[in-house]
C-alpha cells in the first residue's frame, strides 16, 4: 500500500476546516435577532471546500499562487454575475432560477442570451488583468451566480454572489493557513551534501529531467538541503538540463574527473591522465586504427580533438559538439599534454582487444579506469558503445571529497547507475536501487525499489530531518 502524502493530509484537514467554519457560523443563530439561515446565507461550505482543495499544494509558493488565482477569479466572475442580475432586475425583469424556467412564457431566453454574452466579458476582463489562468474559474463562478437552481435571486440579488465570493475567500484562507503551518523545531542536517547521480535515473530518452524529479530536486533546494549532481556527462550536455533546476553546489562531472561550478562556469578541480600514460594510450589506439575523441581542459574550456570519423556514432557525437556550448571541437590530432579522458565510440567487440591490451600494460593498468555504456544521443546506433578512459584516481573522488572537507560536509550518495558506484563507495551514507550489483548493495544503507523513485527522495528527506546518531552509516 502506498504511503499517504502530506498534501493529501493537508487537503483533508483544509476541507474539515471549511465544514467546521460553517458549524461555527451556525452558533451565531442562537443569538436573539439573528435569522435561522444566517450561516447558509453568507457562507457555503461546498464552494469553500472546492476552493480549498484547489489551493492546497506541496509547495508554499504554488499554494500562494493558486490562492491568488482563485480569489481574483471569484471576484471577476462573482461581480460580473451580480451586476448582470442587478441590471436586469432594475430594468423591470425577473431573473429566473432553474426551477422557475417556463417553456410557455420563454422567460429564460433573454437572461440566457445575456449570460452567453457576459461570458465573453468575463474572459476579456480576465485577459485584460493579465489573469489568464483565472479565466476558467471566473467563468465557473459567473455561471454559479447566474445559473442557480435554488436561490430566488429576486429576494436579494446580491446575496448569492456575495456568498459565493466570501465562501471562496474563506476556503482559500483556510488552505493557506493549513499549508503555511510549520511544526516547531524540525531538525535539519545541514552538514550533509546529497550527491544525486542523474545518469539513468532522472533523465528521459530525450535527455530532459523528468518533471517529477525536477520538482523533487527543487523541493530539496527550497528546504535548504545541500544538493549537487553526479554525472558521466560534460557541461555541454548537462548544463541545458539545469535551466529549471536549482543547484547551489559544484557538479561532479565526467564520472569524477572534474568538479564544475555552474554559476561561474569554471572547473574547480580536474583529475587528469599523465602525459606518459596519455601518449601510450594514443599509440595503442593508433595501432588498432581507432580514432578517439581526446578531451583536454584549457582556460576553463573543454577542448575535444578528433582526427577522423569512422562510423555513424562518431559522426553523430562530433555533430553534437560542433558549435555546442561549453566546449571547443577541433578536427585534428591532440597536442602532447595531460588528457582529461579518452572517448571511443565503437562496437564493443571491436574495441575489446584494445582494452585488453591496455589492461595488461603494467603502466596503464595502474593509472587508468575504463567505463563502458550505451550510446544515448541516438537510437540509430544501438550496437555502438561509449568507452571512456579516465585516470584511475577518479575512483577516489578526490574532487568532491576535498570540497566536502573544506565545507565540513558528509557525503550522501544516491544512484541507480552502475557507472557511479564509486560515488557510493566514497559516501558516508549510500542509497541505491534493488537492481544494482550485489556487492554494492551490501555496502549501502538503504536499497530502493526501482519502480518507486519517490522512495529515493523520501529517504533523502528522512536523512535530512533525522537524528543521524540513530540512522547509522553504510553497511560496510
Amino acid at each position: 500500500m502506498k504511503r499517504i502524502g502530506l498534501r493529501t493530509i493537508k487537503t483533508a484537514i483544509s476541507v474539515f476546516g471549511c465544514l467546521l467554519f460553517f458549524i461555527l457560523l451556525k452558533l451565531f443563530e442562537f443569538i436573539p435577532g439573528v435569522p435561522d439561515n444566517f450561516a447558509y446565507s453568507w457562507y457555503n461550505p461546498f464552494f469553500a471546500g472546492i476552493a480549498t482543495a484547489f489551493s492546497v499544494h506541496a509547495s508554499k509558493s504554488a499554494s500562494l499562487n493558486q490562492a491568488k488565482i482563485r480569489c481574483v477569479a471569484s471576484l471577476i466572475g462573482g461581480i460580473i454575475g451580480i451586476l448582470l442580475i442587478t441590471f436586469y432586475e432594475l430594468c423591470g425583469g425577473k431573473w429566473p432560477n432553474l426551477a422557475s424556467v417556463n417553456l410557455e412564457t420563454f422567460n429564460f431566453v433573454l437572461p440566457y442570451l445575456l449570460i452567453s454574452f457576459c461570458t465573453i466579458i468575463v474572459i476579456i476582463v480576465g485577459v485584460a488583468l493579465k489573469q489568464q489562468q483565472a479565466v476558467f474559474v471566473s467563468i465557473l463562478t459567473f455561471l454559479s451566480v447566474t445559473v442557480n437552481p435554488n436561490v430566488n435571486v429576486g429576494q436579494w440579488q446580491w446575496q448569492f454572489g456575495t456568498n459565493r465570493i466570501l465562501s471562496t475567500m474563506i476556503g482559500v484562507l483556510i488552505a493557506l493557513g493549513v499549508n503555511l503551518f510549520r511544526f516547531p523545531h524540525r531538525f535539519k542536517n545541514k552538514n550533509l551534501l546529497f550527491c544525486v547521480c542523474i545518469d539513468g535515473m532522472l533523465l528521459k530518452e530525450e535527455d530532459r529531467f523528468k518533471g517529477f524529479m525536477q520538482y523533487k530536486m527543487n523541493y530539496l533546494h527550497r528546504i535548504h538541503a545541500n544538493v549537487t549532481l553526479f554525472t558521466t556527462r560534460t557541461p555541454t550536455t548537462f548544463m541545458p538540463l539545469l535551466e529549471d533546476v536549482k543547484v547551489e553546489h559544484p557538479i561532479i562531472c565526467m564520472s569524477g574527473a572534474a568538479l564544475y561550478d555552474p554559476k561561474t562556469c569554471t572547473y574547480l578541480f580536474t583529475e587528469k591522465i599523465s602525459i606518459e600514460a596519455s601518449e601510450r594510450v594514443k599509440e595503442i589506439l593508433k595501432e588498432a586504427h581507432i580514432s578517439p575523441f581526446i578531451n583536454l581542459i584549457r582556460n576553463n574550456v573543454l577542448f575535444t580533438y578528433n582526427e577522423s570519423l569512422d562510423n555513424e556514432g562518431e559522426e553523430i557525437y562530433a555533430e553534437s559538439k560542433r558549435n555546442a556550448g561549453y566546449c571547443c571541437y577541433i578536427s585534428q590530432s591532440a597536442p602532447k599534454e595531460e588528457v582529461l579522458y579518452f572517448l571511443i565510440v565503437e562496437k564493443e567487440e571491436v574495441v575489446n582487444p584494445v582494452l585488453e591490451t591496455i589492461r595488461k600494460d603494467k603502466l596503464l593498468s595502474e593509472q587508468l579506469s575504463i567505463l563502458i555504456y550505451d550510446v544515448f544521443e541516438t537510437n540509430q546506433a544501438k550496437d555502438l558503445k561509449y568507452i571512456k578512459i579516465y585516470s584511475k584516481k577518479i575512483e577516489d573522488l578526490s574532487s568532491i571529497k576535498k570540497y566536502a572537507l573544506e565545507n565540513q560536509y558528509d557525503i550522501v550518495g544516491l544512484t541507480s547507475s552502475t557507472l557511479s558506484n564509486h560515488l557510493l563507495k566514497n559516501a558516508k551514507y549510500a542509497i541505491t536501487i534493488d537492481t544494482n550489483e550485489e556487492d554494492i548493495k551490501s555496502q549501502c544503507k538503504k536499497i530502493i525499489d526501482h519502480n518507486n523513485p519517490n522512495d529515493l527522495f523520501r529517504e533523502v528527506n528522512k536523512i535530512y530531518h533525522y537524528n543521524l546518531a540513530k540512522y547509522g552509516k553504510n553497511k560496510t
